[in-house]
């Protein structure tokens, strides 16, 4: 997702290289949208990033609280790579954000264990809407610290969606490219999913939902006031499946939509998506059981 709070009107993907010598410095990158029929040049890598693969992966956690259970290890590219502690202002201001698989998350503590393994403890997870990629890390995975000035943000056109970027770098000297590549699935600009998908019984039997409407800009909330909405219209999309009755789509521009005691009657699996000018968000899910509740 981008990283600042100017909506993108296509895709980003960013670069992060660096080298195991110490005087390495940058690479000359060329990238193809087209599986390697066509090359262009993106300029140069930015300084050296900090990057590394997981080692131990921190399992699962809320996104609403600091995770001071778990705790994420890292092997780093290069023994000489460092990584810094931080405190809450400092986490506030944007400190210490790593890509660890998929989730973006930041960490307060990052502790040496020797070579280039580091422990990395009092996390904030699932950042910029990154949520659904809590727990979902493997042994191996990588691991780059995010710094501006350490990546080259290549932007794209929406019709890039659904293909790949492929990447060639290589440095002065060096007497091959490395290659990588990456899918374009448009994460940059569609919604977030929505957030606090509630569930209200009423008398009748029926059933309320609300929800929270979740903004791709405005992360900081330095006014106080709702976020910017950043999409053209305000609409939702919400699949209704009935355990007893066929599944369904329903529309909405307001973040709510009623359920009848019938759809509730044997529990109904409900699934809310925002649409945004670009695409779907990803889905906030709740089960409503037979009660009325929800979980």
């Amino acid at each position: 997702p981008p990283l600042e709070d100017a909506p993108a009107s296509g895709p980003l993907l960013a670069i992060a290289a660096a080298g195991t010598g110490a005087g390495w410095r940058s690479a000359a990158l060329l990238t193809s949208i087209d599986g390697g029929a066509r090359w262009d040049s993106a300029g140069s890598t930015g300084l050296t990033a900090l990057l590394g693969t997981i080692t131990v992966p921190p399992g699962g956690a809320s996104a609403m609280l600091e995770d001071r259970t778990n705790i994420l290890e890292v092997t780093l590219m290069a023994a000489g790579m460092t990584l810094g502690d931080a405190d809450a202002a400092a986490l506030d201001a944007g400190a210490n954000l790593a890509i660890a698989g998929s989730e973006l998350l930041q960490f307060a503590r990052a502790e040496p264990l020797g070579g280039a393994r580091w422990r990395l403890s009092g996390l904030w997870r699932g950042r910029r809407g990154t949520e659904y990629a809590i727990a979902t890390q493997a042994v191996g995975d990588p691991f780059v610290c995010i710094a501006a000035d350490a990546l080259r943000v290549v932007s794209l056109g929406p019709e890039t969606i659904g293909g790949a970027l492929q990447v060639l770098a290589q440095g002065p000297g060096d007497a091959v490219a490395v290659a990588a590549s990456a899918p374009i699935d448009g994460r940059s600009i569609l919604p977030p999913a929505p957030a606090h998908l509630r569930v209200e019984p009423l008398p009748d039997g029926s059933v309320r939902l609300r929800w929270i409407r979740r903004s791709r800009t405005g992360w900081r909330w330095v006014d106080g006031v709702d976020a910017p909405l950043a999409e053209e219209r305000e609409r939702y999309r919400v699949t209704v499946a009935p355990s007893a009755a066929p599944a369904r789509l329903e529309e909405t521009d307001q973040p709510t939509l009623m359920l009848s005691a019938a759809d509730c009657s044997a529990g109904c699996h409900v699934s809310v998506r925002q649409v945004g000018t670009h695409g779907l968000s990803r889905p906030a899910e709740r089960l409503v059981q037979a009660t009325g509740e929800g979980r």
